[in-house]
């Protein structure tokens, strides 16, 4: 869980060309987008190189403007509903069950990516 913080934080890109708002998406949805990123080869490995990726950027602002398009092909492998649970988390109030489910969810997608 401890990369989580640091994977929100780092979300500079604008992921939410679907337009899906929190208040629209419910914490199932988000829980099983994740889900279904966990249980798929290419996208869990694509995930993982992302997360990896986010972890070498850290806080530098020219390395993460210079990996944008390098992350923005990783939200383009992981899919559409990927990119609104994530979006829609980012957007969603911090007790909200949408949050507490994207942050559960990630947390399980994390430690398949350390297996």
């Amino acid at each position: 869980m401890s990369k989580l913080p640091m994977l929100i934080a780092s979300a500079f890109v604008a992921v939410s060309s679907c337009a899906v708002h929190a208040a629209e998406l419910t914490a199932d949805a988000i829980t099983k987008a994740i889900e279904d990123v966990s249980n798929d080869a290419n996208k869990l490995k694509a995930y993982c190189a992302m997360a990896a990726k986010m972890d070498e950027i850290g806080d530098d602002d020219k390395a993460a403007e210079a990996a944008g398009d390098e992350i923005d092909g990783y939200f383009k492998t992981l899919g559409a509903d990927f990119e609104a649970a994530w979006s829609g988390a980012q957007e969603a109030p911090e007790d909200s069950p949408q949050a507490k489910a994207f942050e559960n969810a990630m947390t399980k997608l994390e430690e398949k990516c350390q297996k």
